[in-house]
């Protein structure tokens, strides 16, 4: 749809439009100075180009944003006069919103420049208007049009390089330097809630949070439970760099019904629809001259279902109709949101069939189904949509239904045990077992004292090494002694260090396997066992001969092997803490995520101090000498890390460069 089809002549850089509650549309013709508008049909009704102001005749200047209220008023962003005009139903003039003007100093600058490019009016009559350049975020007036206040500026947080850089830095670095300056919207939409929909191009919230839903504070408070946050395409760095394919960068956004809500990507052209929990529904487009492809959208609006998007590149109006898959989606949300459980599950079973990959579709089933009671299925469908909140939920009506239904039989069984082994203690059949157990135990170790040779010797080794394992259990509540003992009195060995060692290993594997899903973020199914154990095992010798190499030039007592030795042994608590909690977790529900925190934490709180305390016990050190060894052994491994990762992306560069040599040579010969 085009002017010449609409019968208004050539558009010339259309900046906006907008559909009002009765599907009436309003086109914002910016390089003609002109507001043209349609009904629902696309005929057009009027076309505003000047109106009367206070018997003068005036018009626009490059209007770029356009708001129709409920009540028919009609509010245009002209851009280029620097101010608001607002028309009745009938495009007669109202009234006109001039700059922000505050009595308090410093709140507007000297040198400000107010050119609104988008704005929304909810049904306070408050207007809510996008500056261009503005970055105290989006200027507020009140129903007369008097300054409020900045709304909702979305500040950055200078990274914490930046700011040590910056004080390091020259002053004509510095004046060279990007300022820390908080983003600007580059545009707004209403939803039926009043909540404000804004979108961010520019800046580095742009690739990180380029959508905001601002409540009546300003606050940002989008949901983003999907796979990720609601920000269009994210391409690697080697995407971006290499292959030349930018981020998304979102020029408007469209509040839809159920907090549904559709983003237009300049970039790209595509449009990415999402939920109000931040899930991706769908996405389309591309850009290009073809048929249903845009140059450069600058607009997007639905109409009925449809949606309308205007392309400022063909000065047009593509109009996309929505397929099955979308038609489905919105269906079985609307069912849901009414109540219909069963219509909505056929709908999302019907996406199931046409996308088995749709994660929002099976969270819609789960929905159903832990609606209609039935949790354990719930579960099951919140686990393949990978929702944890819903799985959390259902799981707790689960836990809840099956010790209510189990009670009474566990804990009759759990007294009957009590009562058994009651018994059993004043029977002495314990001290029987006990008294067998230690005589077979007395004639193996007979046994392999007689056939000597290399059974002694291995049944010698694995009692130490037993002897060393039952040891650890004493360093971990007496450090001093213990790691004392571990080095002058040979309480243990490097057989029951290096068990320990390989235990801590399996456990971190164990629970990141077996971590329950609710707090599992990871895919089990991609884990790699070797890089699991990598990530441990380096850092862990790393420590060793870092610590060695320093300490011997800090007049340690300690040699390589009681440094290893002392280390292995304060791995202790991890293998403790993980595998009880790994278990744990699968029988925890989200809020009982704290109990999970209090051990994960505990135990590399005391992983760390045992570390520290033999560290200081091993070499005779002090509390402070121990402070900056463990400082400058730590240092030394991030450097170590450091340098050997640039040396195999070095080597990389290096394959590469021959790789195309090679390459190069053989199609030339």
């Amino acid at each position: 749809m085009d002017g010449f089809s609409l019968g208004v002549g050539p558009l010339k850089e259309p900046g906006d439009l907008f559909v009002d509650d009765a599907g009436h549309i309003y086109l914002l013709d910016t390089g003609n100075n002109r507001l043209i508008c349609l009904d629902s049909s696309m005929n057009v009704t009027r076309v505003i180009s000047q109106f009367d102001n206070d018997g003068k005749p005036d018009g626009f200047n490059g209007p770029r944003g356009v708001f129709v209220t409920s009540q028919g008023d009609i509010y245009v962003a002209d851009t280029g006069n620097g101010r608001v005009v607002i028309l009745d139903s009938q495009g007669q003039f109202v009234r006109l919103i001039g700059e922000p003007v505050s009595d308090e100093e410093g709140i507007i600058p000297e040198d400000y420049r107010y050119k609104p490019i988008r704005l929304v009016v909810d049904v306070a009559k408050r207007v809510f208007v996008v500056v261009e350049g503005e970055y105290e975020g989006i200027v507020q007036f009140d129903e007369q049009g008097t300054f409020r206040r900045f709304f909702g500026a979305p500040r950055v947080v200078p990274r914490l390089a930046d700011v040590i850089w910056s004080k390091l830095a020259t002053r004509e670095q510095r004046e060279r330097m990007a300022l820390f300056l908080p983003t600007e919207y580059s545009s707004v939409d209403l939803d039926d809630r009043g909540f404000i929909y804004a979108t961010i191009a520019t800046g580095d919230l742009a690739r990180s949070q380029p959508i905001w839903r601002l409540n009546p504070g300003g606050e940002n408070v989008l949901r983003a439970l999907g796979f990720m946050v609601p920000r269009g395409d994210k391409p690697t760095t080697w995407e971006e760099n290499q292959q030349g394919k930018p981020p998304s960068k979102f020029v408007d956004i469209v509040a839809r019904e159920h907090g549904i809500y559709s983003g237009l990507d300049l970039n790209r052209g595509r449009v990415f629809t999402y939920d109000a929990e931040g899930h991706l529904l769908y996405e389309f487009g591309a850009r290009g001259y073809q048929k249903g492809a845009v140059v450069k959208p600058t607009a997007i609006e639905e109409l009925n279902g449809r949606l309308l998007i205007l392309d400022a590149g063909t000065n047009s109006v593509t109009v996309y109709e929505p397929t099955e898959y979308a038609i489905s989606i919105h269906l079985a949300m609307d069912y849901y949101y009414r109540g219909d459980y069963a219509n909505s599950d056929l709908w999302w079973r019907n996406v199931l069939r046409l996308n088995a990959n749709s994660d929002r579709a099976y969270t819609g089933v789960g929905l159903t189904y832990m609606m209609n009671g039935q949790f354990a299925e719930a579960m099951k469908y919140f686990k393949l949509g990978d929702n944890r909140l819903g799985y959390s939920r259902a799981y707790a009506y689960y836990r809840s239904d099956v010790v209510r239904e189990h009670f009474s039989l566990v804990a009759t069984v759990f007294v009957g045990l009590l009562v058994l082994l009651s018994v059993l203690r004043r029977l002495g059949v314990f001290r029987t077992l006990r008294r067998k157990v230690g005589r077979v135990y007395r004639a193996f170790d007979l046994w392999c004292l007689r056939r000597g040779g290399w059974i002694s010797g291995v049944w010698e080794t694995t009692k130490e090494t037993g002897r060393g394992l039952h040891y650890a259990l004493h360093v971990i509540v007496h450090p001093f002694d213990g790691f004392w003992d571990l080095k002058y009195e040979k309480r243990g060995n490097a057989y029951s260090a290096t068990v320990i060692l390989l235990l801590a290993c399996s456990s971190y594997v164990f629970l990141r396997q077996y971590m329950g899903f609710i707090f599992n973020t990871s895919d089990p199914a991609a884990l790699n066992i070797y890089s699991e154990f990598a990530s441990l095992l380096v850092p862990f010798f790393l420590w060793c001969i870092i610590n060695w190499s320093l300490t011997t030039l800090l007049d340690g007592k300690g040699g390589v092997k009681d440094i290893y030795i002392a280390s292995c042994y304060a791995l202790t608590p991890l293998v403790l803490i993980n595998f009880p909690i790994t278990v744990l977790s699968n029988y925890l529900i989200m809020q009982e995520s704290t109990f999970l925190v209090v051990f994960l934490v505990s135990g590399v709180i005391w992983t760390g101090a045992l570390l520290f305390l033999g560290t200081m016990v091993t070499h005779h050190y002090d509390g402070i000498k121990t402070v900056y060894t463990s400082v400058l052994t730590g240092a030394g491994i991030i450097i170590v890390i450091f340098v050997g990762v640039f040396f195999f992306v070095l080597m990389d560069q290096v394959a590469m460069f021959f790789g195309d040599i090679i390459k190069e040579l053989t199609l030339r010969m």
